[in-house]
């Protein structure tokens, strides 16, 4: 992505289109566990991760067709 608005190739419409970006939290082990014990645990695990994006997925949305791609770029805790 370059520029403003962000350009991306879209490989649906097969061009560069206007995309916008969207980050989405990834799952945790701790979001299957329904009771009162891994509630708490979700909640000091989403405190202390805070604010950090080694747990987000970061997603490109075209502005034209409305594909999404996960576009995430480098490693982990890089």
């Amino acid at each position: 992505m370059s520029g403003f608005p962000a350009t991306h190739f879209c490989k649906k419409c097969n061009k560069e289109t206007p995309h916008s970006e969207v980050l989405v939290r990834q799952t945790s082990s701790y979001d299957t566990d329904k009771t009162l014990l891994g509630r708490i645990k979700l909640f000091a695990n989403s405190i202390i991760n805070g604010g950090h994006y080694y747990n987000m997925d970061r997603y490109v949305k075209c502005k034209v067709c409305g594909t999404k791609e996960l576009d995430n770029w480098g490693n982990e805790f890089e």
